[in-house]
This record gives structure tokens, C-alpha cells and sequence, in this order.
């Protein structure tokens, strides 16, 4: 893949009808340096095509290797977002796992404390057994 920063740099500093003072304002560096980037007499340093990245609102890949903002996601993204939304599957799982609505209504007595929290018995008696063992 070709590099094309400086061109894409352009490209998504207009789109976001910015000037190079502006850009380079919000970077904390000069006009000059924003220039230099821009015609390639310079380039800048990772951290620097993050910031710019960030401020112009487009991925890192589309700033130094081109193509549609909108297009960019990478595959795991694409996979993460994928794995995020319902489907009906999930649907058919909460159907079918209604049961577990007990554990989310209020406790009326003791017993359905327990039930729900009969770990708590554990540490209680380690607790006591450690008192006692130190008695």
C-alpha cells in the first residue's frame, strides 16, 4: 500500500473546512509544519497523525493510506459491531431464559435470600472458623 498522507491530509482538512492555522492550532504545532506535511517536504511522527487523525474525525488508515471515511472500518471492527447487535438468536435466548427473572425480584423472606446468596454462608463460617481458630 502507498502512502498517501499528504493528499488525504488535504483532502479531510478542506472537507472539514478547516484552515491550515485552525488544523495547526488544535495540534499545538505551526502553519508551517501543517504545510510541509501538505506539500510532503516533511513528515510527521505517529503520535502527530493520531492527533491529526482525531481532529479531523477520520480513521488513522484513511489519513495514510486513502479511501472513504465511511468505508474504513476494519474487519475486527466490523466483527465487534457485528457481535453487538441482537439478532434473533439472542432474541430466542432471553425467551427461553425467562426463569432468571427471579433472581431480579425483590426478597420477601429469608429463605429466598439464601437462595439466592447461599455463597455469603461460606465466608461466614470461614470467618468463624478463623476467630475460633485464633481464640
Amino acid at each position: 500500500m502507498k502512502i498517501i498522507f499528504a493528499e488525504q491530509l488535504v483532502k479531510c482538512r478542506k472537507e472539514k473546512r478547516l484552515s491550515q492555522e485552525e488544523l495547526a492550532s488544535q495540534l499545538f504545532i505551526s502553519r508551517q509544519a501543517i504545510s510541509k506535511w501538505e506539500t510532503g517536504e516533511a513528515e510527521p511522527d505517529l503520535g502527530k497523525i493520531e492527533a491529526a487523525a482525531k481532529v479531523l474525525d477520520v480513521p488513522v488508515e484513511v489519513l495514510l493510506f486513502g479511501g472513504d471515511a465511511s468505508q474504513s472500518e476494519s474487519g475486527f471492527k466490523k466483527k465487534i459491531k457485528g457481535l453487538l447487535e441482537e439478532d434473533e438468536a439472542d432474541k430466542d435466548w432471553h425467551e427461553n431464559h425467562r426463569w432468571r427473572e427471579w433472581q431480579y425480584k425483590p426478597i420477601n423472606n429469608g429463605w429466598e435470600f439464601l437462595a439466592r446468596y447461599y455463597w455469603v454462608i461460606f465466608g461466614f463460617i470461614g470467618m468463624l472458623v478463623w476467630a475460633l481458630a485464633r481464640t
